[in-house]
C-alpha cells in the first residue's frame, strides 16, 4: 500500500532526525527547530532560509533538512534557495505551507528524542 504524503513527511522527518542527533548540539537544534516555522509565518520562507543558510552551524543542519525535503516534493531537485528563486508565486507558496506542515514533524521528534542536557555534538549513549 502507498504511504501517504503525511508518512512521508513523518518517515523523512525521522530519519534525519535520528541521523541528526550523532552531530548536532541538541539543545540548539530543538530550539531552531521550534523557531523556525514562526519565522516562516512572520518574515516568509525565502527570508528565513536565507536567514538559516547564512547563520551556519545548526542553522544550516535545519536548513539543509528542510532544502532535502522541499527538493524531493516541490523544487524537483533544485536547492531551497534555488527553488525559492526561480519559481513563480504559486510554487513558492506551495513549498511554504509545506514547509510549515513538514517541519511540525521535524519540531515533534527533536523534541521527543533530542536531549535538551545535551549540548555537545558526541555520540548518544545506547540505551
Amino acid at each position: 500500500m502507498p504511504q501517504t504524503m503525511q508518512q512521508k513527511r513523518a518517515k523523512f522527518a525521522l530519519d534525519e532526525i535520528t541521523k541528526a542527533i550523532k552531530s548536532v548540539k541538541q539543545k540548539e537544534y530543538k530550539s531552531y527547530a521550534a523557531s523556525m516555522p514562526f519565522m516562516i509565518k512572520a518574515n516568509g520562507l525565502g527570508q528565513t532560509a536565507a536567514f538559516y543558510y547564512s547563520k551556519g552551524g545548526t542553522h544550516k543542519e535545519l536548513y539543509t533538512l528542510l532544502s532535502e525535503w522541499l527538493k524531493q516534493e516541490i523544487f524537483k531537485g533544485k536547492d531551497l534557495l534555488t527553488g525559492i528563486t526561480e519559481s513563480d508565486m504559486h510554487t513558492y507558496l506551495a513549498a511554504q505551507a509545506e514547509a510549515l506542515v513538514f517541519l511540525q514533524w521535524v519540531k515533534q521528534f527533536a523534541n521527543a528524542f533530542m536531549d535538551e542536557e545535551k549540548t555537545d555534538v558526541s555520540s548518544p549513549e545506547p540505551s
